[in-house]
């Protein structure tokens, strides 16, 4: 399961909806105990300013970091804070053009590479 490196690898979702909502969805989908910090849109700036993303970082206690996201918004927030951009290969090219312009590290398939990601880390740290 994805969740399984959250102990060494700690979990943020740095989201532009309001914070009842991300934990309502969190919890829903039983990834609530996955995560260890929320950063909602009453805690600042939106993305694709750096601000949530630094936020998160700070909470989780770390300075590096991937970040996963699903628009050029994400993308660019979190290069301008300095981490890993990440993102999920869209279904149509036009917006994984707009992924990679706004300057995606990788294009991911599906959350399958992620955990094959994850597990290649975790590997590598033990």
């Amino acid at each position: 399961m994805l969740f399984r490196s959250a102990s060494l690898l700690p979990i943020a979702v740095v989201t532009g909806c309001p914070r009842r909502l991300a934990e309502s969805v969190l919890d829903r989908h039983g990834l609530a105990a996955h995560v260890r910090v929320v950063i909602a849109a009453e805690d600042g700036p939106g993305k694709p300013d750096p601000a949530p993303v630094r936020a998160a970082l700070q909470r989780l206690g770390v300075d590096a970091a991937w970040m996963l996201g699903d628009n050029p918004s994400d993308v660019q927030a979190a290069r301008a804070a300095g981490v890993v951009p990440l993102a999920i290969q869209p279904r149509d090219a036009a917006h994984a053009d707009a992924l990679r312009a706004a300057g995606a590290a990788r294009l991911l398939d599906s959350i399958a590479q992620l955990r094959e990601l994850l597990s290649a880390l975790s590997i590598r740290r033990a």
